[in-house]
C-alpha cells in the first residue's frame, strides 16, 4: 500500500516529546494513535486529539503540587491509560518513570527499587489501582507521593506549551533492572529519544503519514510500556511517523501466541516486534492447521532483538510461516539498549536474514575465523548478523582491558558515540564515569563513549554479537541481574546457614536460562536438600518471576572466590559445566516444547449431576500438564500440592491458563493461581463455571 509522506525534515521541528504530541494532535486529531486489544476480543481506541485533551486535563491537576524536572512514577495495567499519565507527565514537565504491573495489596519490588533510587513526588495510576495499593507493603518513598488518578481528571485548560520543554531535559528515566539491590535509572533526554526515533525510522525506511492520509502506519505490540523496546518501539516510534499502535497485553500473548500474529493479520500492520523467544514461542505453540486464515504479507518490518537472535529461530519461523504470506526478508535482527535509547544497530539492506558459521575456538581466541567446510556440528557456531550501525550512531570495536580499536574480524568490546547515547544513570557518578565516559587508545580526540559490556566484531559493515563481558543475565527479552538473584538465595537460605551464591545464564532450548549453584553449612542433612531446592524455586519464582533451570547445592567453600572475596561467577560457570564442580545435590529442570497433553472428552452440556465425573477430569488433566510442564521432582503430582511447588514461572503460569481457556473456553483471571492454589480447588472451580454452558467448542479451534 503506498502511502503519502511528510517531509523526513518535519522532525527537526520538535524539541520534545511534548511538542511532537501537541504537534501532531493539532494536525490530524481524528486519527487513531493507538487501540487496545482485550482478551475478550473488544478493542479500545484513542485518537491523537482525545489523548491530546485527556492528558492536558491530567497535566492541569499535576502542575499545581509539583515542580518542572520532579519524578513521576507511573504504575499502569495493560492498556491506554498509560499513554495518558505518560504524556500528561511530559505536558506538565516532569519526569516520566515506567515500573510495572500493578499487583493489587502486593509487594511490587521493582516499584519499590524506582522510588528509593529517583525519590518521586508524585505517582500517576488509574483509580482502580490507586484504591489497590496496601503502601504498608511499598517503599516509604512510595507513600509519601501525590496520588493523581487519570480517569478522574476532568478539566483540560491546561496548554503544556506555557512550560519550556528543552531538547536537554530528561524525557524519560528508564530503568533497566527490575532489581532491589542495584536499580539503574537511565536519564534518557529528549534530545536522545527524537534521534533515536528517527534513526528507528530512517534505518528501517519507515514513512512519515501525511496529514491527509486515508490510511496510515500500523504497528502490533505486546511488550510491556515500562520495557523500553515496547514505548520506545512499540508506543512513541508510531506516533513519531504518524500512525497507529495496537497493543496487547503480554499476558494475551504469552497464553496464546497466535493472538499476536492474528492481530497483524487483521489490522494489516506493516511493523511487529518481539525478543528472539517470542518467535521460537510461536514455532513451538501454533499448530500448522491454527495458521488457516492467517495473512502475515503485510508484516514487512518484523525486527528481533532485546536477547540474541538465533539462526534457527529465525529459520524455523520463516519455514513455518511462509504459507501464511510472511517473508523471510521482514526479518530485521537488531541491536539495542536502553542507555542507547533503543536502537543501536539494524537496518541496512533487507534481504534474508545475514548468517556467519563460525569457528568456535576462533571466537573463544577473540578472532572471527569461517568455520571449515564440513566441520563437526559441535565446532561451529552460527552468529546472526545484528545489521549495520543505526543511523547517526557511532560503533567501535575496543579491546575492554587495553581499550585499543579492533579490526574487522576481532572480537571486543561494543562502544557507542552518538545523540542516541543517554546521559548516564540517575544518581550513579561514579558508575557513569565507568561506563559512559570511555576513551578509545589513540584518539582522545574522538570523545567520550558508552561502554555497552557486550561483546562483538565487524564484518563486511555489519555487527555480530558473540557475548558479554557483564554479568547480567537475559530471560525472555528481560535483564536479570545476577547478584539480585544471589541476595535473595542467600536470604532464602540463611536460616539453613547458607554461604555464597553464585547465578550465571546457560543456554537452551533456543533461549538463556537461570543457573544458581548455593552453598550451605557442613551439617545439612542429604534428605533435605530436595526441599531446599523447592523452597529456592519458590523464592525465585515470588522475587523475580523466574525459574532456574538448574540448582546445584555445594558445601561451604565449594564456590570459587578472588582473593577479595568476591565470586567468580564465570570460574564457577565453567567448573559447573565441565563437572569439575563438586555438588551434593543437583537438579535439572526438563521443558516439554511443542505437543499438548490430550485433554478428555466432556460432555456438550454440562448439568450439576455431572460436575464430580467433570471434576475429576480436570483434575486429572491438570496433573497431567503440571507433571510434563512443571516437572515436579519426586514421584506422581499431588493434587493437595500449591501449583508454585511445581516451579511454574510467570511464563508457564500463562502457558497452564492459556491451555485451559483453549480447552474450555473460559476466561481466566490473572490472580487464579492465587484463589485456588492447588489442582484439588482449583478443578472443582473451572467445572463449576462450565455448568450447563460446556466447553466453548470455538475456542478448541484457536
Amino acid at each position: 500500500m503506498s502511502l503519502h509522506t511528510e517531509s523526513s525534515q518535519r522532525q527537526i521541528d520538535w524539541r520534545s516529546l511534548t511538542e511532537l504530541m501537541v504537534d501532531r494532535s493539532q494536525r490530524h486529531p481524528n486519527r487513531a494513535v493507538a487501540t487496545f486489544l482485550h482478551e475478550s476480543g473488544e478493542t479500545q481506541t484513542i485518537t491523537y486529539g482525545e489523548l491530546n485533551r485527556r492528558s492536558r486535563a491530567v497535566a492541569a491537576g499535576l502542575v499545581p503540587c509539583t515542580s518542572p524536572g520532579d519524578r513521576a512514577l507511573l504504575l499502569f495495567p495493560p492498556g491506554l491509560e498509560f499513554l495518558v499519565g505518560f504524556f500528561a507527565a511530559s505536558y506538565a514537565g516532569l519526569v516520566p518513570v515506567p515500573t510495572c504491573y500493578p499487583k493489587p495489596g502486593r509487594a511490587m519490588p521493582r516499584l519499590d527499587a524506582a522510588a528509593a533510587d529517583c525519590q518521586p513526588t508524585v505517582l500517576i495510576a488509574d483509580r482502580e489501582t490507586l484504591d489497590g495499593l496496601d503502601f504498608k507493603r511499598l517503599h516509604a518513598a512510595v507513600a509519601k507521593t501525590h496520588l493523581i488518578a487519570t480517569d478522574d481528571a476532568t478539566a483540560d485548560q491546561f496548554d503544556p506549551m506555557t512550560i519550556d520543554h528543552s531538547a536537554e531535559a530528561l524525557g524519560l528515566l528508564q530503568y533497566t533492572s527490575g532489581s532491589t539491590s542495584d536499580p539503574k535509572g537511565v536519564m534518557v533526554r529528549n534530545t536522545n529519544l527524537l534521534s533515536n526515533l528517527e534513526s528507528i525510522r530512517s534505518s528501517y525506511a519507515l514513512e512519515f503519514v501525511a496529514d491527509n492520509a486515508s490510511e496510515h502506519v500500523r504497528g502490533v505490540f505486546w511488550l510491556p510500556a515500562y520495557h523500553d523496546m515496547g514505548l520506545i518501539g512499540g508506543i512513541l516510534e508510531p506516533i513519531y511517523v504518524g500512525g497507529e499502535a495496537i497493543l496487547m497485553s503480554p499476558r494475551s500473548f504469552l497464553q496464546r501466541p497466535l493472538r499476536w500474529l492474528q492481530a497483524i493479520s487483521s489490522h494489516r500492520a506493516s511493523i511487529s516486534g518481539a525478543p528472539n523467544f517470542a518467535y521460537q514461542l510461536c514455532v513451538d505453540r501454533i499448530d500448522p492447521e491454527h495458521t488457516r486464515g492467517l495473512d502475515l504479507s503485510c508484516w514487512t518490518t518484523a525486527f528481533c532483538g532485546a536477547e540474541p537472535v538465533r539462526a534457527a529461530t529465525l529459520d524455523a519461523f520463516i519455514q513455518r510461516f511462509e504459507p501464511t504470506g510472511y517473508r523471510g526478508s521482514s526479518f530485521c535482527p537488531c541491536y539495542g539498549l536502553a542507555e542507547a535509547t533503543l536502537l543501536a544497530a539494524g537496518g541496512g539492506d533487507r534481504n534474508e536474514p545475514k548468517y556467519l558459521e563460525v569457528d568456535r575456538d576462533s571466537l573463544a581466541m577473540g578472532q572471527y575465523q569461517p568455520a571449515a567446510q564440513g566441520a563437526a556440528e559441535a565446532t561451529v557456531r552460527r552468529l546472526v548478523s545484528n545489521g549495520p550501525a543505526a543511523d547517526g550512531m557511532r560503533m567501535v570495536i575496543v579491546d575492554p582491558v587495553t581499550c585499543q580499536p579492533q579490526s574487522d574480524g576481532q572480537v571486543g568490546e561494543i562502544w557507542l558515540q552518538g545523540p542516541s547515547v543517554a546521559q548516564g544513570y540517575w544518581n550513579s557518578p561514579d558508575v557513569n564515569r565507568e561506563q559512559f565516559q570511555g576513551i578509545v587508545a589513540g584518539d582522545a580526540g574522538a570523545g567520550h563513549f558508552l561502554r555497552t559490556g557486550d561483546l562483538g566484531f565487524m564484518h563486511a559493515g555489519r555487527l555480530y554479537v558473540t557475548g558479554r563481558v557483564k554479568d547480567v543475565i537475559i530471560l525472555r527479552g528481560r535483564n536479570v541481574y545476577p547478584q539480585d538473584v544471589e541476595a535473595t538465595v542467600q536470604e532464602c537460605l540463611g536460616n539453613e546457614r547458607g554461604g555464597q551464591a553464585v547465578a550465571f545464564a546457560t543456554q537452551g532450548d533456543g533461549q538463556e536460562s537461570l543457573v544458581v549453584v548455593a552453598e550451605v553449612a557442613r551439617h545439612t542433612p542429604t534428605e533435605s536438600f530436595a526441599g531446599l531446592v523447592r523452597k529456592l524455586r519458590r523464592r525465585l519464582i515470588e522475587q523475580h518471576e523466574v525459574d532456574a533451570r538448574s540448582i546445584a547445592l555445594t558445601r561451604r567453600g565449594g564456590v570459587p572466590l578472588t582473593t577479595s572475596g568476591k565470586v567468580q561467577r564465570q570460574a564457577c560457570r565453567s567448573q559447573f559445566f565441565s563437572g569439575e564442580l563438586k555438588t551434593m545435590h543437583r537438579w535439572d529442570r526438563s521443558i516439554l516444547l511443542g505437543g499438548n497433553v490430550e485433554v478428555p472428552e466432556l460432555p456438550t452440556t454440562i448439568t450439576r449431576d455431572d460436575l464430580p465425573a467433570v471434576s475429576a477430569a480436570i483434575e486429572g488433566w491438570l496433573l497431567e500438564w503440571l507433571a510434563a510442564r512443571g516437572n515436579p521432582e519426586n514421584g506422581t503430582p499431588d493434587r493437595d500440592k500449591p501449583l508454585a511447588d511445581y516451579g511454574l514461572d510467570s511464563l508457564a503460569t500463562m502457558e497452564l491458563a492459556g491451555d485451559i481457556e483453549d480447552w474450555l473456553g473460559l476466561e481466566l483471571t490473572p490472580t487464579l493461581a492465587w484463589d485456588y492454589p492447588t489442582p484439588a480447588v482449583l478443578a472443582p472451580h473451572l467445572a463449576e463455571n462450565l455448568l450447563e454452558t460446556g466447553p466453548d467448542e470455538s475456542a478448541r479451534e484457536h
